[in-house]
């Protein structure tokens, strides 16, 4: 719980005890009751477009998102081989704390941090910091709309148990339009275990039903959400308790 160690928690911490947060969480029976969203009835709008208009809140966001990546870099980076590839882009990375770990590891590798305006803003002294700021583009935009081309990688982290399927092929697809046709999309969650098993990702699923309205996946359904996208899974590995790396190929 300490602010000044490495892979500390409370940025997370902070963020779950905000109030519009804890507030959602109490509406968690009206989600369990009727499958909708906690946070859309507790607050009359979606988290998303909350934060848009309290960009307090998105600061605060946006440093746990930050320190959770940092938590399992290490983890996806050893279970993982990244040097195959000459550019890893990755897609709503948030300040850039994973990209950052994978160039760190790949001294010859180039990055493309995409995400939105007010998130990619924060970036610079991330990746300066990591002393990789000459190889990487940062990129500000909508995965809705388009993404930058020129990747052989893309990765995509907690970002899918978010939405909804309809809305997820919509990023996919988006993500499959800039791809090379032989470049990898790695799609990086927890996947939900069979019943009695995998608490963590259980209680996740949870909280993706609480705040944003979405939901974490097995394996196959994230197989068939990626066929329905126009990809294949070429390869699941697990990276820890928390992470899983999804290995798709575009068909």
């Amino acid at each position: 719980m300490r602010s000044d160690v490495q892979h500390s928690v409370a940025p997370w911490a902070i963020l779950a005890g905000r109030p519009y947060f804890r507030q959602a969480w109490s509406d968690l029976l009206h989600s369990v009751s009727t499958g909708e969203n906690a946070f859309r009835h507790a607050h009359g709008k979606g988290v998303w477009e909350y934060r848009a208009e309290h960009p307090e809140e998105s600061v605060i966001f946006d440093r746990a998102m930050t320190a959770m990546s940092r938590g399992v870099a290490a983890a996806v980076i050893a279970a993982y081989d990244f040097r195959p590839f000459s550019v890893v882009m990755d897609v709503a990375g948030g300040q850039g704390a994973l990209l950052a770990e994978i160039l760190c590891r790949n001294p010859g590798q180039r990055g493309i941090l995409f995400d939105q305006p007010q998130v990619v803003a924060k970036a610079g002294p991330v990746f300066d910091a990591a002393g990789v700021a000459d190889r990487c583009d940062i990129v500000a935009g909508d995965f809705f709309v388009s993404v930058p081309e020129g990747a052989d990688a893309v990765v995509l982290k907690w970002i899918l148990h978010d939405w909804d399927d309809d809305t997820n092929i919509r990023i996919l697809k988006t993500c499959r339009g800039a791809m090379r046709p032989d470049g990898k999309l790695l799609v990086l969650e927890s996947i939900l275990a069979p019943p009695n098993e995998g608490a963590g990702a259980k209680f996740g699923d949870l909280n993706m039903l609480v705040m944003p309205g979405g939901q974490e996946r097995t394996a196959e359904e994230f197989e068939l959400l990626l066929a329905a996208s126009d990809f294949q899974v070429a390869n699941i590995v697990e990276a820890g308790p928390r992470i899983s790396i999804i290995e798709a190929e575009p068909v």
